[in-house]
Parts: structure tokens; sequence; C-alpha cells
């Protein structure tokens, strides 16, 4: 008899090679969002740059509106039915979300050209000029990336991280950052031609993710015989089937985004657009994480949903604690830099954003509690949980908006700062308790607890050590030195036990439905 073991089971080594991929590609676009909104600062004045902030918070929140959930439900569907064998269903899968997704938009969006002027100036109020105008471009933008979301989604469903990686985390950046360099070199960098650079880019993705997707429907396997209407017409049980899932995730990714981004706006609409430009400044250090822990998200989504359609609780148990240890491993010593160093990391985006290194370690601290959960939103969704997923965002954007309320009047972006805070503990600590409860896993194990331990004792205790003992500067890039060395040494000789040593081994032969890089 032959036997599995359950690392092989579990597809860790699979998810690690998307995984490694998927943090590398993060990586760089990190380091690109950071240097887009290092630039911003620098060659706009910080009323533009607020409103250029102010206007791509306006359009992710639209964008999460409008997709209707239907990213994320081809990601499920397509990996559950491929897992299941049911690939003759997966071309019906496309229909079923993207046919009401296309009528929903276009009706949406035509409205919006329409009432432009009122809803620009009910948006951003009397701080921007043109009103009307960015609202052009942000519906512009607003189908690019929708189009390129639900694209890459569906690529990932088929078990292809390639696509993502290229199109959204090297070719997306990049775009922009090179926009905003033409920009800068010929003086146009109003608010309206910052907002541009980044539709560009969408439109950038969705032209490389679409022809890539067509690709993969025509390898896909069809049983022979089957008329079109047989292979694209999906029946009415599996529009049902799909939109009880992706409509509660469509209400639930609209509140995701809304805590994000929604105190940009509030900001911007009561203290300025100066104001805005510190308060996204601050936060956009935090991009380096949450890529980081997104993108090990993203690549745990198709083989979380895999092993709980198959019922396999041990698996998925071993999956989650495995990925929550990647995740503190890779983002806790950026926040714990950030604690400590935010003062001096502010001085990137000029003088008048030093005020905000106070927002910088509220935010950070806030993420190490929200990345010692792992990728519990996932675990939930890929469950079928999508239900619960949006009431917990829902009940996280109530607590973000009810204290952005009370607090911006009162303290301004540090209240907001306090907010935001609130509401990442509630979207993590919830779920955290309902994985438990409702599907008997969490994400506390050896690996997991080893990866915190190491990351606070060499990032954290020993730096702050040092700068309390007047090592300065030069004492505190020292220590970061001698502890990303130690920390290097430490992961590789735990490389079996948090099982990165999936990462180094050459790929071997797909079989079906475990997917491709």
């Amino acid at each position: 008899m032959v036997t599995t073991s359950p690392r092989r089971a579990t597809g860790t080594r699979d998810v690690a090679r998307g995984g490694l991929a998927n943090l590398i590609g993060a990586g760089y676009a990190g380091v690109a969002s950071f240097a887009t909104t290092a630039i911003v600062t620098r060659i706009a004045t910080p009323e533009d740059a607020g409103v250029y902030f102010a206007a791509i918070s306006v359009l992710l929140i639209a964008v999460s509106m409008l997709e209707l959930g239907v990213p994320v439900g081809n990601v499920y569907f397509i990996s559950r039915y491929r897992s299941l064998g049911r690939t003759n269903a997966l071309r019906k899968v496309l229909v079923a979300g993207s046919s009401p997704l296309l009528g929903f938009c276009a009706i949406a969006l035509t409205l919006a050209v329409i009432f432009r002027e009122q809803l620009g100036n009910a948006i951003f109020g009397r701080n921007v000029d043109a009103a009307g105008t960015v609202i052009l471009i942000l519906c512009l933008g607003a189908i690019a990336a929708i189009i390129a979301d639900s694209t890459l989604g569906a690529t990932r469903g088929f078990g292809v991280m390639r696509t993502t990686v290229v199109a959204d985390k090297f070719v997306n950046p990049t775009i922009q950052l090179l926009a905003l360099i033409v920009l800068w070199s010929v003086g146009m960098t109003g608010g309206p031609e910052l907002i541009g650079t980044r539709v560009l880019a969408f439109a950038a993705v969705a032209g490389i993710s679409i022809p890539w997707l067509l690709k993969l429907v025509r390898k896909s396997s069809m049983p022979s015989g089957q008329t079109f209407r047989q292979s694209w017409v999906p029946e009415a049980s599996m529009f049902r089937e799909y939109w009880a899932f992706a409509g509660p995730r469509s209400l639930g990714q609209i509140a995701q985004v809304a805590i994000q981004r929604v105190d940009i706006v509030l900001i911007g609409l009561w203290l300025g657009p100066a104001e805005a430009a510190v308060y996204a400044a601050a936060t956009r250090f935090l991009i380096f994480g949450q890529l980081t822990a997104a993108a090990i998200g993203t690549a745990v989504q198709p083989r979380i949903s895999a092993l709980a359609s198959r019922r396999e609780r041990s698996q998925l148990q071993d999956l989650y604690r495995v990925s929550t240890s990647w995740v503190v491993l890779a983002t806790w010593p950026l926040y714990l830099t950030f604690i400590l160093e935010a003062p001096t990391l502010m001085l990137v985006f000029g003088d008048d954003y030093s005020r905000g290194a106070i927002l910088l370690q509220l935010l950070s601290a806030a993420m190490l509690v929200a990345t010692a959960c792992g990728a519990v939103d996932a675990v939930l969704l890929m469950a079928g949980k999508s239900t619960w997923t949006m009431y917990n965002a829902w009940f996280a954007l109530a607590v973000n908006l009810a204290l952005n309320i009370w607090l911006i009047p009162q303290l301004g972006i540090v209240g907001a700062a306090v907010a935001w805070v609130a509401a990442i503990c509630a979207n993590n600590l919830v779920p955290l308790v309902q994985a438990k409860i409702g599907i008997g896993v969490h994400p506390f194990g050896r690996s997991s607890m080893l990866a915190m331990l190491s990351a606070t004792t060499l990032f954290g205790v020993l730096p702050w050590l040092v700068k309390s003992a007047g090592g300065g500067p030069i004492g505190a890039v020292v220590t970061l030195v001698l502890a990303a060395v130690v920390y290097s040494l430490m992961l590789w000789r735990w490389r079996a036990l948090i099982e990165l040593d999936g990462l180094l081994r050459r790929r071997r032969p797909s079989s079906r439905g475990r997917g491709e890089f």
C-alpha cells in the first residue's frame, strides 16, 4: 500500500513554491509602491498629493463595490471544481460570474459618468478642483481594475500564480513608476495627472491577464460531443451556488477595503488634502507587510479550498499553522523596525511629513496582532464561510467609522489612526475565534510561536536595548544588520520545521488538480 506523507497530503510544498514567487513579487511591489508614494510627495504639493491619495482611496472602494466578489468567487469555484474532477464546469463558472458583473458595472459606471459633477462634489467637497474630471478618470480606472482582478482570480483558480506575480506584482507598479517619471519630466504633477498613472497601470494588468486566462481556458479539458450551450451556459443551480458565495463576499470585500481607505477620504474632506497626504504617507510603510501577508494568503487560498471541500481538517490545520509562520517571519521584522525607527523613516517624504511618526508606530503595532492571526480570513472564506467574513468585515468597518467620526474632530489624524487600530484588531481577532470554534483550526503551533519569538528578540528587544543605551543611528544600522544575519541562519537551521525547504527544491511535474506556478 502506498502512503502519503503529511506534507505531501497538505500540499505545503506546492503552496510554498507559489508563495515564494508571490513573496518575491510582493517585495518588488512593496518597494515600488513605497517609491511611488515618495515620488508623489516630493514632486507634488501636499494639496495635490492629498487629492491623489484620496482619489485612489475612492477608486479602490468603488472597485470593491463593483466587483461583486467575482475575483474570489472565481478562485473558489474553479479550484474547487478542479479538485473534485469537474473540469467540464469551469467555463460555466466564468460565465456565471462575469455576465452579472458586466451588466452591473455598465449601469453603475454610466450613472457615475452622467452625474460626475454632483458625485465629485459630494465625495471631495470643495477641496478638489475639477472634481468631475477626477470622477471620469476614476471610472476608467474602475473598468480596468475590475477586469484585471476578475481575470487574475480565475487564473489563480486554475492553479497558475505566474500571471498574478508578473502582471500585478511587477508590471502594475512598474508602469505607474515610469508614468510618474514622465509626468515629472514634463512638469505635469497636478492631481488628475497623478491619478491617471494609476489607471494606466490597471489597464496594463488587464491587457496581460485576459489573453493568459483565454489560453488556460483553451487548455482545460472538455468532454467531447458537448455543444456550446452545454460547455458555456451555466444552469440556474450554478448561478445560485456561485452568487450565494460571491454575494456575501462582495459585501465583505467592500467593508475590508473601506476599513483601509475610508479614513483618508474623511481626513481629506474634514481636515483638507494636506493632512490626508501626511496620513497616507505614514500608512504607506505598512504596504510592505500587507503585500507580503496578502501574497502568502493568495498562494494558500486554492489549497485551502481543496482541503476544505474534501473535509481534510488535520491537513488544513497544518497548512494554516505553517503559512502563519511564513507571514510572521516575513512581516514582524518590518513592523518592529517601523515602531522603533518611525521618526527617522518618515523623513523620507520630507520635513512636512515628520509628524506622521506616531501614526506609523500605532498602526505597526496593530499589524503585529493582525499577522499573528495568519490568513484567517482566507481560511474562513475558502471553507465556504463567506457570510461570516461579511459580518466580520462590516462589524470592523462600523467600529472604524464610529471611532473616526468621534476622534478625527478631536485628535485629527491621530484619531483616525486609533480608529484603524481598533478596526484591525476587530477584523482579525473575531475571525480567529470563529476559525477555532466553527472549523476547529488555529494558527498557533511550534513553528508560528518560534517565528514570533525569534523576530521579537532580534528585531524588537535587541534594537530597543541598543537604542536605549544611546547607540545612535550607527548602532541602529549595525544592530539591524547583525540581527538579519542571525535571523537568516536561524531560518536555515529551522527550514524543515517551518517547511521552507520546499521553497528550495526543484519543482516536479504537477499532477492533475495540483496546478502550477
